[in-house]
């Protein structure tokens, strides 16, 4: 089950030259994903974004996540459970470990994602469709 909550304050970010977006290189380039800021210890923490209508289709992590959305919806689908969670800015979800799922990005979105990990490992999970 994924637990949410919805953040009271939003937090203002000075873009810098320094603040550029790449792709995300464990992702296939066809999903189209970017990701910039990248912080590896104590945890794997990045900013990414997606543009509306793409699918991240059924996968999982090894470790818990986290996603915050800073701006646009996110909805995330529960594989398990059937169930379905939409997240717009300011509000976030801490995904468990194994948790099978998938995300449909309903506007063009930017979150900051989490890994209780020193490295993004993910684990694409076709056969579960």
């Amino acid at each position: 089950m994924i637990s949410s909550t919805s953040l009271s304050n939003s937090s203002v970010k000075t873009v810098s030259n320094a603040d550029r977006y790449t792709s995300i290189p464990h992702f296939p380039a066809c999903l189209g994903g970017e990701w910039k800021n990248l912080v590896k210890t104590p945890y794997l923490k990045t900013t990414m974004r997606f543009r509306a209508g793409t699918s991240l289709p059924p996968h999982h992590f090894p470790t818990m996540s986290r996603i915050t959305v800073l701006s646009g919806s996110i909805q995330i689908d529960d594989l398990q459970t059937s169930q379905a969670y939409i997240l717009h800015a300011s509000e976030d979800c801490v995904i468990p470990a194994l948790l099978v799922h998938e995300i449909q990005f309903l506007q063009d979105v930017e979150f900051e994602f989490e890994l209780n990990s020193n490295d993004m490992i993910i684990y694409w999970d076709f056969e579960e469709r």
